[in-house]
């Protein structure tokens, strides 16, 4: 019979410590897998994105909401600026791409983008379209919209089909409904695995078109109208794709000298996100699952040497059967290695399982696609440090069974 075998029989026969052994190991396997894979797909989905534009350029305020409202379409814009804004860097020799964005209105929380048609013309950093339309067209008609992968298939709306926007950038019982403004599905974009496959493409005539209805409607109402009255149209923010990206800081510190606006380096802007705030949450998680291991592979230690003093008399039979004090010690340190195996498996498939069930609610949330089973290279790092520990720890009752003689165990026995 092998080493390993009779490991396992005895390990099955003292299941209940062997079962709270594991799952301590487990534990902590488990969020240390969980956070070092979603540390690393959050920074490359959310790199990816931002680093398909080089500015963003909107009203002052914070760089990073700046980049959060236009990029992912998770926070509130910061303000507007005038229209001539747009027209006067679309001008520029050093900018390649230039489109405005112009927010306000949702459907179902699912965000209204009001852009050109060329923002569908963006390039990836390979030149390729970045962009690629499922079915149907780009829009032609002021009304007519482009609707990114997840929206049409969580609100199940198809090429031809109409609805209402709704004021306001989350949908919220009693919102305003523009029921005079119906818009109508001219196109579905493939998936891109960013947010954009959460937002809806308009054009931007139609957010100055509604709006300005609304505003003339509301001062009419309140009898502040004057006739032959127009305010200036404006944009939410803009996108830029420089000619080079080392244009990007002298670009960003001219726009803030120049205009009453700011512009954003998203890869920055993002990059300081992580290391600011999202870097310490998940350090502090990986001390936490530190210390959940440290304490697990104690246990394992704790465990095997407890075992070895209550197998005292088994361990001299064998010795006396012609067991030799280096199979005596490879049988206990066989005990140890399972233990952390089954923990560090164990955990594998709960860290990895876990994050496979929060990538939906993720992407829902966010737009951001995540490969819940795909191992970064600091988590196998990670693993096989636990491993080592753990062996280290099963080594110590291996030596000091090695030690003993038969006679020690069978006197201590009685």
């Amino acid at each position: 019979m092998s080493f390993v075998s009779m490991a396992w029989r005895y390990l099955r026969f003292r299941w209940l410590v062997t079962l709270l052994t594991v799952a301590g190991i487990a534990l902590g396997a488990a969020l240390v897998c969980a956070v070092l894979a979603l540390r690393y797909e959050s920074e490359r989905a959310l790199s990816k994105e931002a680093g398909l534009y080089d500015l963003v350029v909107g009203a002052k305020g914070s760089p990073l909401q700046l980049v959060l409202a236009s990029v992912y379409h998770l926070d509130s814009p910061t303000g507007n600026l005038p229209f001539a804004d747009y027209e006067r860097l679309r001008r520029d020799p050093r900018v390649l791409w230039a489109t405005p964005m112009g927010l306000g209105d949702n459907y179902a929380g699912y965000r209204i983008v009001g852009t050109e048609a060329h923002f569908f013309d963006l390039p990836d950093r390979n030149g390729d379209p970045y962009f690629q339309l499922a079915r149907g067209n780009v829009f032609e008609d002021h009304f007519e919209v482009v609707l990114g992968s997840h929206v049409a298939s969580a609100t199940g709306l198809d090429i031809g089909d109409s609805f209402f926007g709704t004021h306001g950038l989350v949908d919220v019982p009693g919102g305003e409904v523009h029921r005079d403004f119906p818009y109508q599905v001219s196109g579905i974009l493939a998936p891109t695995g960013t947010a954009q496959d959460r937002a809806i493409f308009g054009t931007l005539a139609s957010v100055w078109e509604i709006h300005e209805t609304e505003d003339r409607l509301h001062s009419a109402i309140q009898g502040t109208a004057l006739l032959g009255d127009r305010k200036e149209r404006e944009t939410t923010a803009i996108l830029l794709r420089l000619k080079t990206p080392g244009l990007r800081l002298w670009m960003a510190d001219e726009i803030r000298k120049r205009s009453d606006g700011i512009a954003a380096i998203p890869i920055n802007e993002i990059l300081r996100f992580q290391r600011g705030i999202i870097g310490p949450v998940q350090r502090a998680l990986l001390a936490v699952a530190a210390a959940v291991v440290l304490v697990a592979c104690l246990t394992v230690l704790t465990t095997l040497h407890q075992a070895a003093e209550r197998r005292r008399s088994d361990i001299a039979i064998l010795r006396s059967l012609g067991a030799v004090r280096g199979e005596v010690a490879a049988l206990v340190f066989t005990e140890g290695l399972l233990l952390v195996a089954a923990g560090i498996a164990l955990g594998l498939l709960l860290g990895h399982g876990g994050l496979a069930l929060a990538a939906g609610p993720i992407r829902d949330a966010t737009g951001l696609v995540l490969h819940p089973w795909r191992m970064p290279r600091a988590e196998t790092l990670a693993l096989g440090t636990m491993g080592l520990c753990g062996a280290a720890a099963s080594l110590f009752p291996a030596i000091s069974c090695y030690r003993r003689t038969p006679i020690d165990d069978l006197h201590l026995a009685n």
